[in-house]
């Protein structure tokens, strides 16, 4: 059986079951936090002889510490993903943007079937009396946002079948947009602008993106939602896109997207590794432009990122 077939069966078998766990530092950090339509439960309950199959496993995990090669937090972290890829379901690591570096999201891939930075800003604080760190907050608001994506039914629906077939292509992004319902272009440049930083979409070879509408306006806007994110990426990028109609929205059309197979490659400062030999690297200013030098082995004119 193709495996699209084979994961869509499964899903609707269980409803499209999904489940949301955390790893590392996030082991405990979501488990008060609401997730319409999926559940959360600890690796060990995911794990245990009792527990029932799902369709997907969303996980929230600090890449740091799959990096550690003898943290013991790192070693905790890689057992827990390695002992993930013994279910029967689609899992797929969240990273906050600002924590990802090439080794951390290359130990992720190796150990899941997908991996989606997000970003690391929250788009609503922790409810008051809440204990939850702003970390924990915007990669819980972000499992929503991927959540809704490919739960929502919709006038077009997609699904964990089209979530695997877009991920499956590379390390993805998620950005959210929002506009006014006459203006779709405005709301996916904002959705592309959400993007975690240092992430470029332009090479992306597929995209997942969700377009959702008031009432009024005509389903016709997501044809121009989907022209206007074709403009920002290859012309051969695959695109699956869906649409639903919000009730609740008024005067306004939101745009999500996964971008797949992005570049990431976020800026240095002041006493991160030189690329080339690994010393700090130092900043030097001429001028009102500043750059980062590497003082051992010469290599400089890096861009520096500003704090």
């Amino acid at each position: 059986m193709d495996p699209r077939d084979d994961l869509r069966e499964t899903a609707d078998a269980l409803g499209g079951s999904v489940v949301v766990c955390g790893v590392g530092s996030y082991a405990d950090a979501l488990a008060g936090q609401p997730f319409p339509d999926a559940r959360f439960v600890t690796v060990a309950d995911l794990l245990a002889d009792d527990a029932p199959d799902v369709a997907a496993a969303v996980i929230a995990v600090d890449p740091a510490t799959i990096a550690t090669p003898d943290g013991t937090d790192g070693d905790a972290a890689s057992e827990s993903l390695r002992a993930l890829t013994a279910i029967d379901a689609f899992t797929v690591a969240v990273v906050l943007g600002g924590d990802a570096d090439a080794e951390g999201l290359s130990a992720l891939a190796e150990r899941v079937d997908a991996v989606l930075m997000v970003d690391s800003e929250p788009g609503a604080p922790a409810a008051a009396g809440s204990n939850d760190s702003p970390e924990s907050v915007a990669i819980g608001d972000a499992i929503r946002s991927f959540l809704a994506v490919v739960q929502e039914p919709g006038f077009v629906n997609l699904d964990l079948t089209d979530a695997q077939t877009v991920l499956s292509s590379g390390v993805a992004a998620l950005g959210t947009g929002t506009a006014a319902r006459e203006a779709p272009a405005a709301a996916v440049e904002a959705a592309f602008d959400d993007l975690p930083e240092d992430v470029d979409p332009i090479d992306a070879s597929a995209v997942l993106v969700d377009v959702v509408v008031d009432p009024v306006t005509s389903i016709s806007a997501a044809t121009d939602v989907i022209a206007a994110v074709r403009a920002r990426i290859g012309a051969d990028a695959n695109v699956i896109w869906g649409g639903a109609v919000d009730e609740s929205a008024t005067d306004e059309l939101r745009v999500r997207i996964v971008v797949a197979d992005v570049r990431h490659d976020p800026t240095l400062a002041a006493g991160d590794p030189c690329p080339r030999c690994g010393v700090s690297l130092s900043a030097y200013a001429f001028g009102a432009r500043e750059t980062l030098s590497c003082d051992a082995c010469g290599y400089s004119g890096i861009t520096m990122r500003r704090e």
